[in-house]
């Protein structure tokens, strides 16, 4: 049996319609949001980003105080989007389930075909005993998950060919 070629074009294109990028609105998600918003622009695919913020303290809190403080980081992120021609929406997400519980329920009620994250990679101990939102993401994903390192060459340029990815 002999397969077609490879190509990358209108399948991908039509396969991947909506992107999410978790984010924790540091340095270390810069870099994915960069892929994240260059793959959606590529696939003319609609971005949303996401950001967790963990629940507020029993009895002195309603409200996390972290939450404003995001969304307004969140709504300068999008603004700077839409100016580069990406069509954009965000979200702050507030619960009391795990962060990688609440990225998955937001990607499966938005049919994400492809979840963006940035990770720093933790080693040895620390990454046992802490573990990373981004490997549990992933075991648990209904969809790809691009996991780009804080330190790997931007994509500003453009994501890598099929070619680069080959050698």
């Amino acid at each position: 049996m002999k397969l077609a070629s490879y190509t990358a074009g209108p399948l991908i294109q039509s396969a991947v319609q909506r992107i999410a990028h978790a984010t924790d609105l540091t340095t270390i998600s810069e870099n994915a949001l960069a892929w994240a918003a260059t793959l959606a622009k590529v696939n003319t695919a609609e971005l949303l980003l996401l950001h967790v913020v963990p629940p507020p303290t029993p009895i002195f809190e309603t409200e996390s105080p972290l939450k404003t403080q995001a969304e307004f980081e969140l709504s300068v992120l999008l603004t700077r989007l839409k100016l580069n021609g990406v069509n954009a929406r965000g979200f702050v997400l507030c619960g009391t389930k795990s962060i990688d519980h609440q990225i998955l329920q937001a990607t499966r009620l938005e049919k994400i075909d492809l979840i963006v994250m940035g990770t720093e990679g933790r080693k040895g101990i620390s990454r046992l005993l802490v573990g990373s939102v981004a490997s549990r993401v992933i075991a648990r994903a209904h969809c790809p998950v691009l996991v780009v390192p804080a330190s790997t060459v931007t994509a500003s340029s453009s994501p890598p060919t099929r070619s680069q990815h080959l050698r």
